[in-house]
């Protein structure tokens, strides 16, 4: 349980530029430490645009889900209708999920998750997938946690370095 009430509630166009702070500030955590600043910055500035997360907010198809504390953009998590790859018949993905690190370890991170699963539970026919670094084991042990399972592997380009990315499934979110 978390030491704070956050508030959770869907992004607007107007949350846009505070989407993309975050994200950039917080991309380099779910990366490999080996990874130059040149493709961090290629990657956030073609990726994590303010422009870019007003897209995700146009679009019917996709939920951002904002986690606020005392006004505070503690984190968020995007959950878009996306087929995954052909290892899993899930339709809808986990795309982005990110906590601010002061709010590591405060129980946020469970919050935003029940909520994001949820809302993926709600549009999904087939289950739930996402894509993390597959030297991320806190991230990973963090989404085993919830119900998802590594299901296969993927590479994920960031500039012009290639990570190998796990990719997992939850296909009954409702048990996790």
């Amino acid at each position: 349980m978390a030491d704070f009430e956050p508030n959770i509630l869907r992004a607007t166009p107007d949350d846009s530029e505070d989407l993309s702070r975050l994200s950039t500030a917080l991309f380099h955590l779910g990366c490999p430490a080996h990874t130059p600043a040149e493709d961090l910055l290629a990657f956030t500035s073609r990726e994590l645009t303010a422009q870019k997360f007003r897209e995700f907010i146009d679009d019917p198809g996709n939920a951002i889900l904002l986690a606020r504390v005392s006004n505070r953009l503690a984190g968020f998590a995007l959950v878009a209708q996306a087929p995954a790859p052909q290892q899993s018949r899930a339709d809808v993905e986990l795309r982005k999920f990110y906590v601010d690190t002061p709010f590591h370890g405060t129980g946020l991170a469970n919050v935003l998750m029940k909520e994001a699963l949820a809302t993926a539970e709600a549009a999904a026919k087939a289950g739930i997938w996402l894509s993390v670094f597959s030297g991320n084991p806190r991230a990973i042990a963090f989404y085993q946690r919830w119900g998802f399972r590594i299901i296969g592997e993927k590479t994920f380009v960031v500039g012009k370095d290639h990570q190998q990315d796990y990719l997992m499934e939850n296909e009954t979110p409702s048990r996790a």
